[in-house]
């Protein structure tokens, strides 16, 4: 039976590998922050029910304002959209029937978004024995023959990111060849120093930047992500925008959300505290990690056991990992696993060295 598209799905997950009666499960292939919301989110929860009984604000203002202020950029560089999902399908309808690379293994909804618009894609391999880092020479020499470059920063499910030097190289010569670069940073913000690339829409006219705030602050439900890029891209994919495509309740909850700085800040160390010591932990018992820097990593699975196996043994000790049948090049010989609290990551570490003693 096929495993879900995403993972966060633990009930059809379980239902596909046939657990579905299991209990008290903890579902590791989430990633949301592993803290919860922001305690204001929920001390302001009340004031929050009146915008689900009144239209919102088609254009979004206030918070495409709060968002620009935030980046530096201007508001005409802004569009608020439903999650960074709805972003994708925007962004790749300017690009229907053309060309389109994407950097694999990575989030699969690129190639989604390509393919409903009939566009014809390309992979570009990461390599599992290079960390997991990209062939620089191979996206360089891919570039002159696409329109656009789909790039998870960083990345989805591996966690890597790559160097500011190639990353210049690589946007300089996008530029010099016309191929537009969509980098998704979904997870940025659990990185530390967040390196982001939201300045380089004010040089370069080929970037196009998607956000999210779902992760960091654990609103899925919410739906609330942008794009940032030139105003003329903006202003395309604004025409393609459905009206009303973010509710009022989004918009509240996300002009909170940009002023929770101490609140990421807290996660960013927690996060790093527990990525570092789990995985020192795997690591140890010979198990291969993604040399992940933010709230999620991959895994091996053990080699003396299949991988539907493995992800049965793990749900039957209450532990949902996000299966990676579905990621060109894994070949599902990896799990990806979310980085969670010092409770849960201790749980799962119990977990797989119990599994691997009885192997």
């Amino acid at each position: 039976m096929l495993l879900p598209t995403h993972g966060a799905n633990p009930n059809v997950f379980l239902k596909a590998i046939g657990a579905e009666n299991l209990s008290h499960i903890k579902d590791f292939s989430v990633n949301t922050n592993p803290l919860g919301a922001p305690l204001v989110l929920h001390e302001k929860w009340n004031e929050f029910k009146g915008a689900a009984f009144s239209y919102p604000d088609p254009q979004v203002t206030e918070l495409k304002n709060k968002l620009a202020a935030h980046h530096h950029v201007s508001a005409a560089q802004v569009l608020p959209t439903n999650g960074a999902a709805e972003a994708f399908f925007l962004i790749a309808s300017l690009f229907s029937g053309e060309k389109a690379g994407i950097v694999q293994p990575t989030f699969v909804e690129y190639e989604q978004a390509s393919k409903a618009y009939g566009c014809e894609v390309t992979y570009v391999p990461l390599a599992e024995e290079n960390g997991w880092s990209w062939d620089i020479e191979m996206i360089m020499s891919i570039l002159p023959d696409i329109k656009v470059l789909w790039i998870c920063h960083p990345n989805n499910p591996t966690g890597v990111m790559y160097s500011h030097e190639e990353w210049m190289k690589v946007v300089k010569a996008a530029a010099h060849h016309g191929t537009y670069l969509m980098i998704d940073e979904a997870f940025i913000d659990f990185v530390e120093h967040q390196p982001s690339f939201d300045s380089l829409i004010l040089d370069y006219e080929h970037i196009i930047v998607v956000r999210s705030m779902t992760k960091m602050f654990n609103i899925a439900g919410v739906r609330l992500g942008y794009i940032l890029a030139n105003e003329k891209i903006i202003s395309k994919m604004a025409k393609k925008q459905p009206p009303w495509s973010v509710n009022g309740l989004s918009q509240q909850i996300g002009m909170i959300c940009v002023d929770e700085k101490d609140f990421v800040k807290e996660t960013v160390h927690y996060i790093k505290q527990e990525r570092e010591r789990t995985l020192s932990e795997l690591k140890e018992w010979g198990l291969l990690v993604s040399p992940s820097q933010t709230n999620y990593y991959l895994c091996s699975v053990p080699s003396s056991i299949k991988t539907r196996e493995w992800l049965v043994y793990l749900a039957s000790h209450g532990v949902v990992a996000r299966h990676t049948e579905n990621f060109p090049f894994l070949n599902g010989r990896y799990i990806r696993l979310a980085v969670k609290t010092k409770e849960e990551n201790d749980y799962l570490l119990n977990v797989i060295k119990q599994g691997l003693d009885e192997i």
